[in-house]
């Protein structure tokens, strides 16, 4: 059926075969690529994400009265940023940060930033830990530390070889922990040696 001129003509039956038809093909639209960190804000108790990926890609050599996969957090305490560890407890999430002197590690933390992976055929990002000095050298390579304002995250080593998860500044190249109630600090060259998280894009 067709109409102009204020009439319209009808064909019906095996003319109709000739007539063209507009088909359209249903397609999912393209994955856009993700090339910036991927913070999923929660809360303390909340169900553990999955798309995480465990500081150093692996166990850490743990306190024993401590997770041995910690996860890249972010919270803020009187407006800054600090990062520290989240862990999946009876399956939800807790977490660790050393800030202001003492370790915030209670229901008292309540909105924190967990870091996330999206999907892989969309994954934007490539991932390395690795000490200051190398991200450095291979700046070059667009390795930069994955940072909020002036801190990032650091995998701290303490003179028993305990590792945690914890904060460096990348100004003064101080590093610290949440650990027994309190903030443990790391300075002089002993942060230098610590692995820091660094990302660069994949094209």
């Amino acid at each position: 059926m067709v109409g102009y001129n204020r009439t319209f003509e009808q064909i019906a039956g095996g003319p109709t075969q000739q007539c063209l038809g507009l088909f359209r093909n249903y397609k999912e639209p393209p994955l856009k690529m993700v090339e910036e960190d991927q913070w999923d804000d929660i809360k303390w108790g909340d169900p553990f994400p999955k798309n995480t990926e465990p500081a150093l890609k692996r166990e850490l050599k743990a306190a024993s009265n401590r997770p041995k996969y910690q996860y890249v957090a972010l919270w803020y305490k009187h407006g800054e940023p600090v990062f520290g560890y989240a862990f999946p407890n009876g399956g939800k999430l807790n977490a660790s940060f050393g800030a202001k002197n003492q370790e915030n590690h209670g229901k008292e933390i309540g909105s924190l930033q967990i870091l996330t992976l999206p999907d892989p055929s969309c994954m934007g990002l490539e991932y390395k830990w690795m000490p200051l000095s190398q991200g450095r050298a291979e700046s070059a390579k667009n390795w930069e530390a994955v940072h909020v304002g002036k801190v990032a995250p650091c995998v701290c080593v303490d003179e028993k070889g305990i590792e945690t998860l914890g904060c460096i500044n990348l100004t003064n190249e101080i590093a610290s922990i949440g650990w027994d109630g309190k903030q443990k600090m790391f300075t002089g060259t002993t942060p230098q040696r610590f692995h820091v998280l660094h990302h660069r894009k994949l094209h």
